[in-house]
């Protein structure tokens, strides 16, 4: 009894397509269809072709169409392997051998035609070339094929059988289809197999043996399928569902958190910028500095000064030796939250930085320092935009972890590889922006997201009709519109104000809510926060009182703040904190000279001469009560605190100065800066052609086809593809000198005299004679031949 296999019946498999049909389809189509290519594929326009014979070769060969993969989904992508693996494009054969809807399958074949990866022809040279001798794990035509009669059953026909054959073939069936023995070896079974035309078996120079086993038996192994998994992105029924107000409440809490550290890095970089490293960047040390300012690890705190640079809130000094506040930084800083938040979260969407490759070492072995070269990515942008399109498509409330959105974004684009962390680290910061709340993306979230989705950039989506994660172009800048709806949403989620103060005999105190803005300056000046929630707990310190102090308040006035929102009298141990911390401040001063110290005290004075901790200021008592250092009055300050000791900053008139003071360290004698962007000189983007430029485009593309057509359809010039191809092949086979002209990427043309290595498809390995080296150029770049 014979078995009707699944590869009975199918129609005969087109060769594929060749350069010459690809070029007639491509003359036949109107011109909107040719303009919607060039804009889909726009490496085809850099540099122009001079006919469609000329961009056939180009759209054809594997460079091009390597770069049109990286756009599509999973089963767009398999809809194009099936059609080199059948050699087919027929919708029903494709769906049956997918697993697929006709439809379904239907709709992605007319994707890959107006892309011109594939033709009614079949696929492109390049397609084949991109999935390799062996797609879908399926080995080559046989020889001599099998008839239908004579194929192996389906391996579910197989399973209960355990002979020696049946497990070279379970082996073999899903791939790779090739098997190797070493010399001297035997492999039990497969002469069988041989024999009766389900394996072919190869021998090398080595005396290795390899086995093959036909495509026409690994489809009847398979039953006809070409996947062995079903076609489907990672479902998101098991994914938790938080309740909108939960959401809200903790992206909340994270926006007010975000806007805070961002205010102390500004004070702390206007007190002493970020120094810069020679080789460019802040170094680990002023990192680590600012991290224990502003409470964080070294990574968030990355993250943090990243965000503020791309906020354009920082400026380089006039030096250009550190990074400093800009002179837009006082302007945000007197902002409302809402709006505070909004330039936040804005910048970070359209930002290309990767702060949490900070302290890993680059290709070069360097160290990656914040606000650093090394730090700038092109895909980080991309990237970003993706998963918010992919938290957006989500139903509202749905948490979704690093796992989930990297097998959903893979599925979406499986030719764009992830870095590994990339997708953890992005979620942690749309968390810490407050973009998302427990995982699942806010109503600020979702009108970034929107945004993102219906923005304009400089470079195309060529996605498939269902991946809908956006293009992969560079965006535009954030607009007022925007932000004004960032604000919005934002300031509907926060919850109301609460301007009452519980403060307890321990030295804590509770806010039952969110504080206002007038309890939370006092606060944000006065105490450290111990914990953030429903409520907010904070504690009163020596050196939290200190820092009020600095800011110019008197203990009378702080005491009079504080006690205007407690709803009891303040307890005597505060009140004794407060005294004490006064009675201490200001007995040493610091002149900014670089820098003076005058300490009245002899015995202090002799302390501080004494501490070993102090040492690198380089001290020097050059007088009593007169000390000298050279290290700046922000470093002077910091150190003697850290000492126990509790130094104010005096001018030249020995007027103690406060913080936020006009003329105090908080503002640099120097005009504040204007805004920067660390490494935005290294970031180099296509720009999408205007619809006049690709009209003229496709016009040229018309006139050079007329040309050869008007001349018989030979080739016009040496320059034409086809002409080049043949007298590149022809110079390999004599080993016959040529001499080239090659077009740049800007357009420059430069003169190579070579010797033809190899001519391999869409590109020629080259063997420079006036260099002396070797070079691999894409065919489309090559003007002229000339044989020498």
């Amino acid at each position: 009894m014979s078995m009707q296999h699944p590869g009975a019946g199918r129609p005969e498999p087109a060769p594929g397509t060749t350069v010459e049909q690809l070029a007639a389809h491509l003359t036949a189509l109107p011109d909107r269809d040719v303009a919607a290519l060039l804009l889909a594929r726009p490496d085809l326009t850099s540099p122009p072709s001079s006919s469609f014979t000329a961009l056939a070769v180009r759209a054809g060969a594997r460079p091009s169409v390597e770069i049109a993969l990286r756009d599509l989904d999973a089963v767009t992508l398999a809809v194009a392997e099936a059609t080199v693996a059948l050699r087919s494009t027929d919708a029903a054969a494709l769906a049956h051998a997918l697993g697929l809807g006709a439809d379904d399958v239907a709709a992605r074949l007319d994707v890959l035609t107006r892309l011109a990866l594939v033709t009614d022809a079949g696929p492109v040279p390049g397609l084949a070339d991109a999935f390799g001798p062996h797609p879908f794990g399926l080995g080559p035509a046989a020889a001599d094929p099998p008839a239908v009669e004579q194929l192996p059953p389906p391996l579910t026909a197989l399973e209960q059988q355990a002979d020696p054959g049946t497990a070279v073939l379970k082996a073999l069936a899903w791939g790779p289809p090739v098997g190797t023995l070493g010399p001297g070896r035997r492999s039990v079974g497969a002469a069988e197999l041989v024999q009766c035309g389900w394996l072919e078996r190869t021998s090398d120079a080595a005396g290795r043996t390899r086995f093959i086993l036909p495509r026409e038996v690994g489809l009847a192994l398979r039953a006809g399928r070409l996947n062995r998994e079903p076609l489907r992105p990672p479902s998101a029924d098991g994914l938790d569902v938080l309740p909108p107000d939960a959401v809200a409440s903790e992206a909340a809490i994270h926006a007010e958190e975000i806007v805070r550290l961002t205010r102390e890095l500004l004070n702390e970089w206007g007190r002493e910028g970020g120094q810069i490293l020679r080789s460019g960047g802040v170094g680990v040390r002023a990192l680590e500095r600012t991290a224990a300012a502003i409470g964080l690890e070294g990574g968030q705190a990355a993250t943090v000064i990243e965000l503020a640079a791309g906020a354009d809130l920082l400026g380089l000094d006039e030096a250009g030796a550190a990074w400093v506040p800009a002179a837009t930084a006082s302007a945000w800083q007197e902002a409302e939250l809402p709006e505070q938040w909004a330039a936040l979260a804005a910048a970070w969407a359209v930002s290309s930085r990767t702060p949490w490759l900070v302290g890993t070492r680059s290709d070069g072995g360097a160290l990656r320092p914040v606000l650093g070269a090394d730090v700038e990515a092109a895909w980080a942008g991309r990237l970003r935009r993706r998963i918010l399109a992919l938290l957006e498509s989500l139903p509202e409330g749905t948490s979704a972890d690093a796992a989930w959105v990297r097998g959903a974004l893979t599925f979406a684009r499986p030719r764009r590889p992830i870095p590994d962390g990339a997708v953890t680290a992005l979620l942690a910061e749309a968390e810490l922006l407050g973009l998302t709340g427990g995982g699942a993306l806010s109503r600020p979230g979702r009108v970034l997201a929107a945004w993102l989705r219906a923005a304009p950039s400089a470079g195309p989506d060529t996605s498939s009709p269902t991946a809908g994660t956006g293009g992969s172009g560079q965006l535009e800048e954030p607009d007022g519109q925007l932000l004004a709806a960032l604000e919005q949403s934002l300031a509907a989620d926060l919850p109301a104000g609460v301007d009452t103060l519980l403060v307890q005999s321990d030295l804590t105190a509770i806010v039952p809510g969110r504080p206002t803005p007038a309890l939370a300056a006092v606060l944000e000046r006065s105490s450290v926060v111990e914990s953030r929630g429903g409520a907010l707990t904070v504690r009163f310190t020596p050196d939290s009182v200190r820092r009020a102090l600095d800011e110019g308040w008197s203990a009378a006035e702080l005491v009079r703040a504080l006690s205007r929102f407690s709803l009891t009298p303040l307890p005597g141990a505060l009140k004794v904190l407060i005294d004490d911390a006064a009675r201490r401040h200001g007995a040493v001063r610091v002149r900014e000279v670089a820098s003076v110290l005058r300490v009245a005290d002899p015995a202090v004075a002799a302390g501080i001469l004494a501490d070993a901790s102090l040492a690198g200021l380089g001290l020097d008592q050059v007088a009593p009560g007169i000390i000298l250092s050279a290290a700046s009055a922000g470093a002077v300050l910091r150190e003697l605190r850290a000492a126990g000791l509790a130094p104010v900053l005096e001018n030249e008139h020995g007027g103690i100065l406060v913080a936020g003071d006009s003329s105090g360290h908080h503002r640099r004698r120097a005009p504040a800066p204007p805004p920067a962007r660390p490494g935005s000189e290294h970031t180099v983007t296509r720009r999408r052609p205007s619809r006049p430029e690709l009209a003229g485009l496709v016009g040229r593309l018309r006139a050079g086809e007329e040309a050869r057509r008007a001349d018989g359809g030979a080739p016009t010039s040496a320059g034409d593809p086809v002409h080049v191809l043949a007298l590149l092949r022809q110079a390999q086979a004599s080993r016959a000198r040529v001499h080239l002209r090659l077009a740049g990427a800007n357009g420059a043309q430069q003169e190579r005299t070579v010797r033809v290595l190899a001519v391999e498809p869409g590109r020629v390995r080259l063997a420079d004679l006036g260099r002396e080296t070797e070079l691999t150029v894409a065919v489309h770049r090559i003007v002229s031949v000339e044989a020498r």
